[in-house]
């Protein structure tokens, strides 16, 4: 029996943080993330902004970041942004994760901000909170 294909998904920098700092959720997603059962799509800006708000935001977890930033470096797949011109958020900043998800192939935009998630899906990406990722992903396994 062949194995399915892992998920292709970037990761909102909300989502990072939360499941870094709070639990829950996002802190499952970046678990399955660490076990290999899902593949991140990144850019270096997307990371840039991570370290960004956790040092300004959340500096007691810069050891934390640490760890995972080395996770991230060794394990997704990255690749560099501005080929594609995308105006699909109402907030322009949240244009680099559809470019992401568009350049790197993935299938899957997870995140908990509304003005991503009131998108719902970008041609073939869809865009979705972390419980419903998880839910979809669960669904998945099983088939």
């Amino acid at each position: 029996m062949a194995t399915k294909p892992k998920p292709q998904v970037v990761i909102d920098t909300n989502v990072w943080i939360s499941g870094l700092i709070f639990g829950g959720n996002p802190e499952k997603i970046i678990r399955l993330f660490i076990e290999g059962q899902i593949i991140v799509v990144c850019a270096e800006e997307l990371l840039s902004e991570l370290r960004r708000k956790i040092t300004q935001r959340f500096p007691l977890f810069l050891p934390n970041l640490s760890l995972l930033e080395a996770s991230i470096r060794e394990d997704a797949l990255f690749i560099s942004l501005g080929t594609v011109q995308i105006t699909a958020s109402r907030d322009i900043e949240d244009n680099k994760f559809i470019e992401t998800a568009l350049t790197g192939q993935a299938s899957f935009i997870v995140s908990g901000d509304k003005d991503l998630t009131d998108i719902g899906s970008f041609q073939s990406i869809n865009i979705l909170k972390p419980k419903e990722f998880l839910e979809i992903f669960k669904k998945y396994q099983s088939e």
